[in-house]
């Protein structure tokens, strides 16, 4: 018997990523994630996302670079505060 792919849904996909049921709602709608829609068409869909994805994009999310955090200096020039960007 082949191995079927395990399909979870929007709420359980947010708990397994600890995120509300919004954010992965969105991560669908920008196609960051892919969903089967198996509802009634456009009007009211239905989500169901692979797990094998779900890893995919947790995999992919964590072997981003961290974001540069930059810091505005001041600089004093003849007693005023000149803020350099």
């Amino acid at each position: 018997m082949p191995d079927i792919p395990r399909r979870l849904t929007v709420g359980e996909a947010a708990e397994r990523i600890r995120r509300p049921r919004a954010a992965v709602l969105a991560l669908i709608r920008t196609k960051q994630l892919r969903a089967i829609n198996v509802g009634l068409g456009s009007v009211r869909p239905r989500w169901v996302i692979d797990e094998a994805d779900l890893e995919g994009w947790e995999v992919a999310r964590a072997n981003r670079p961290a974001a540069v955090v930059t810091t505005r200096r001041r600089v004093r020039m003849n007693g005023v505060p000149n803020y350099l960007g």
